[in-house]
């Protein structure tokens, strides 16, 4: 990194290298040609070339001139919660505010080279409960973070995205847990004794032949449910992007049972707030199937995917059924199922050998 006095037909410049990248600032002085003087304009040359090394060593450099950078990082992030998903979002301050000087830094002064630090704390931290930190977690926080400073630098809270240098770690995918055909009719055909069970049973079915999230199952009403056809025309509670999902005869006998309701009558009566007893519901209704794997609701997502995916659909289709936008995501469910892998082997062209 280096701060040079230049001068250029008269005026002079600031000639900056910094993380190899090289530009230069006006300083908007213009040479007299008056030795006396000229030597005054190159004095105070010196003192803004010296104060503009300085922000850079600091990371100052990286502050828009109205001090918007100034913020610290935990309260951009507030601020940034406030117009997207919150949890993730809340889980990632906690860490930031817990690592050295987290809570109180600038956006402006954050560096590469902290940004590379607080990744291997994640990659080596634990939860609020004290237990380990999954890769995976660390890797969704190192690219949420990543989103927060692209969008900081895109409307100008910082003049240059730190998070441009650093490499993500590699983390392993974790075990992806979905149900086969065949355990999907052995959770089908156990009903629950309780009320609460049964519910529970019913949205969790429901979201293996839709392919919602527990969130929009919750805040499903009647009002985005058509009957001619049967679908579901709803806006995702995570992401906000409209879905159109076409109900199957098993995801229809779930819901339709011949009553009517009013638009903004809920469809399914769980809530989040009974979020622990709903797993634990979860948990004894599976043991009771003879399911052996650990389901959660997001089990009944991956479900969805996997068995489309294995049944022919393609993958654009699935992803838009899921409320995605990319194919990303997706992909990781093509890869969790043999199925297609079969199909695809055995679509090749027979010979004799």
């Amino acid at each position: 990194m280096s701060v040079k006095v230049r001068e250029q037909r008269g005026k002079l410049y600031l000639d900056i290298y910094n993380g190899g990248v090289r530009k230069w600032e006006s300083l908007h002085i213009t040479l007299s040609g008056d030795k006396k003087q000229d030597k005054e304009l190159y004095r105070l040359a010196e003192i803004c070339r010296s104060k503009r090394e300085a922000q850079l060593l600091t990371g100052e450099w990286d502050i828009r001139t109205d001090g918007a950078g100034r913020i610290t990082l935990a309260a951009y992030i507030r601020n940034y919660a406030k117009t997207t998903n919150t949890k993730p979002m809340t889980s990632l301050l906690h860490h930031i505010e817990k690592y050295a000087n987290g809570a109180t830094i600038q956006i402006g002064q954050v560096t590469s080279k902290w940004i590379e630090d607080f990744q291997q704390s994640l990659l080596h931290g634990t939860k609020a409960d004290g237990k380990p930190l999954s890769q995976s977690s660390a890797g969704a926080y190192m690219k949420l973070l990543r989103a927060i400073f692209r969008k900081a630098a895109a409307e100008g809270t910082i003049s240059r995205d730190p998070m441009v240098a650093v490499s993500l770690a590699k983390v392993i995918d974790p075990e992806m847990v979905f149900l086969s055909a065949d355990e999907l009719r052995r959770l089908a055909a156990e009903i629950p004794e309780s009320d609460f069970g049964k519910e529970v049973r019913r949205a969790f079915l429901f979201g293996c032949f839709t392919g919602l999230r527990v969130s929009d199952i919750e805040t499903l009403t009647w009002g985005m449910i058509e009957r001619n056809p049967p679908q579901i025309i709803k806006r995702q509670k995570k992401t906000r992007n409209s879905v159109y999902i076409p109900l199957n005869k098993s995801a229809a006998a779930l819901i339709f049972d011949g009553t009517e309701h009013l638009p903004d009558d809920f469809v399914f009566s769980i809530r989040g707030e009974n979020r622990p007893k709903e797993y634990r519901a979860l948990r004894d209704w599976a043991e009771n199937a003879g399911i052996t794997k650990k389901i959660g609701w997001h089990t009944a997502r991956r479900t969805f995917a996997t068995l489309a995916l294995g049944h022919g659909a393609d993958a654009v289709t699935v992803a838009r059924l899921l409320g995605h936008t990319g194919l990303g995501q997706v992909m990781k469910y093509a890869k969790a199922t043999d199925e297609m892998k079969r199909r695809a082997v055995e679509a090749l062209p027979e010979v004799d050998i």
